[in-house]
């Protein structure tokens, strides 16, 4: 009796883990997000732009993970004088389980 409850209390552990794993890259992607909103914010209108935010990829590391963010700038959208600026953050878990955080906001001229 007490072997079974060993190797439940052994598999219980190791999902609370995966799921500690899982929180702080959910965490990580969020904070590499918001930093490049923030970026594009400062900017302004007239700087939220292709030629300064290109949407080629990037990589950022951050705990021991890879993370690609690619941020998008569309014009004039969802109104005139208006920009939909999207950051996309995407990472693969360790059992290699692709995820991904998009953050998005709008700049009004």
């Amino acid at each position: 009796i007490l072997t079974v409850g060993l190797l439940g209390t052994a598999g219980l552990t190791t999902g609370i883990i995966r799921g500690n794993f899982f929180s702080k890259n959910i965490t990580s992607a969020t904070m590499v997000a918001q930093t490049q909103l923030e970026a594009v914010q400062n900017k302004g209108y007239a700087g939220a732009t292709t030629a300064n935010f290109p949407t080629t990829a990037t990589t950022v590391n951050m705990g021991n993970v890879n993370f690609s963010r690619s941020t998008i700038v569309t014009d004039n959208s969802p109104a005139s004088n208006m920009k939909t600026v999207s950051v996309t953050v995407n990472w693969n878990e360790a059992n290699n389980a692709a995820r991904s955080v998009t953050l998005q906001t709008i700049l009004a001229q």
